[in-house]
């Protein structure tokens, strides 16, 4: 029987322009998805759902947060809220932040310069021949992530497993004799018992 695996939350950040993009990417991760790896973005809001709670609940309950990048997404400032927030989540080691470049833009007068970007060599999606291979590659760089993130849930869940440490118990002195000199114990002093010569008594007869 094949072992469930932890599950692996991922919040997709994107501009409305790039729907497109956003569903090619899920596309993609679906080995991810059957893997209880599961993705999380706007479009899941139902009716009625408060924007900004469901954003923000949203995001806090995330493991990886993935930003889809390009002139938009960047000239966005809800985007740009969701990306500062998840950034100040990951410098506090509580989110993986994963920069995907799909059009060219200034990236790396942002935060993401400091992220290894995807596609691998931060060459954006419409700078390949296909598509596809661009997503595919993406895609593989959001697993090595995710094993990663897998790898911290381990380590984290045997710390926990460690029994905690024993109470050390008060000890007891017992009490020993008192030595005035060495190897001899002070003799205690024992009151002898007075003892009273009774008179005879005189004889009646």
């Amino acid at each position: 029987m094949k072992s469930i695996k932890p599950e692996v939350r991922i919040f997709v950040s994107y501009s409305r322009v790039h729907e497109v993009a956003r569903e090619k990417l899920e596309i993609h991760l679906a080995p991810l998805t059957r893997d209880n790896v599961v993705p999380w973005y706007d479009g899941e809001m139902e009716a009625g759902d408060k924007l900004t709670t469901k954003i923000s609940n949203a995001i806090r309950d995330s493991h990886i947060f993935v930003a889809l990048l390009s002139p938009e997404y960047l000239h966005s400032d809800w985007c740009q809220k969701e990306y500062r927030r998840a950034m100040s989540r990951r410098a506090r080691g509580l989110m993986r932040v994963v920069a995907t470049i799909i059009r060219p833009c200034l990236w790396k007068e942002t935060p993401a310069a400091d992220l290894v970007v995807l596609p691998d060599g931060g060459r954006t999606v419409i700078e390949w021949r296909s598509a596809d291979t661009a997503y595919l590659n993406v895609a593989q760089g959001i697993g090595r992530v995710v094993k990663s993130v897998r790898k911290d849930m381990s380590v984290a869940g045997a710390t926990s497993a460690i029994p905690p440490k024993r109470v050390k118990q008060p000890t007891v002195r017992k009490r020993t004799p008192a030595y005035d000199a060495p190897g001899k114990p002070v003799k205690t002093k024992v009151a002898a018992k007075k003892t009273v010569a009774r008179k005879p008594r005189p004889v009646v007869r």
